[in-house]
């Protein structure tokens, strides 16, 4: 009996997705290097409205662990290389770290530049929010579009992610709890053994279309 892979990598596309589609912001104005964050923080968080996510931070090293699909996945980033790796067990394959490049708004984290628009309240925290500036032409998504809006806590921890789905603004991630305490340098650590494969080029392009389509 031969197995499909399919649906892992339909469920690794629509991990990767979130990763990858902070694509495009429209800001014209004079811009300024958006802050990262300055303190080791684990925070939970709503993605797209419906899915979870628990996010630790540490550095230049991050790991998300979300509830998206059938099964659950742990994305380790290196936020100095803009890389993830997906940790996944795939069968016929065994334990799998999948690489994808993350892009200027991954799982509510942004790099790049952006202008300071105006300020608002997240899970109880004032923070500030930031528009981000013009993607690259090679990054830009005709699903996901922008402009990426990002509230900032004072400490520069991304509180909620905003972006344009198909026309229509949408709340990508927003964090519902936050704890500010040191993190195990072993959360950002792959797990000895494991291989390390790259998602098939356009593929998580592919499934983003159709997510979009069923939003």
């Amino acid at each position: 009996m031969r197995f499909s892979l399919t649906p892992f990598w339909r469920l690794a596309s629509s991990f990767a997705i979130a990763a990858i589609f902070g694509f495009a912001g429209v800001a014209r104005a004079i811009a300024e290097p958006v802050p990262l964050p300055t303190v080791d923080f684990e925070i939970k968080a709503t993605m797209m409205g419906t899915g979870a996510m628990t996010m630790h931070h540490s550095g230049d090293r991050a790991r998300v662990e979300t509830d998206v699909g059938p099964m659950p996945v742990t994305g380790i980033m290196d936020l100095k290389a803009r890389k993830m790796y997906m940790l996944m067990a795939i069968p016929g394959i065994g334990n799998t770290a999948m690489e994808v490049g993350i892009g200027d708004a991954s799982y509510g984290q942004v790099y790049g530049n952006g202008k300071r628009v105006g300020s608002d309240t997240v899970a109880g925290e004032p923070c500030e929010l930031w528009e981000m500036s013009t993607a690259k032409e090679k990054n830009k998504n005709a699903h996901f579009s922008g402009p990426v809006i990002v509230c900032l806590s004072k400490d520069h921890i991304p509180l909620r992610t905003e972006a344009t789905v198909n026309g229509k603004r949408k709340v990508v991630s927003q964090v519902t709890e936050v704890k500010r305490v040191k993190q195990d340098p072993s959360l950002f650590e792959l797990p000895k053994g494991v291989k390390i494969m790259k998602m098939p080029k356009g593929m998580s392009e592919s499934i983003a279309a159709g997510m979009a389509k069923e939003k």
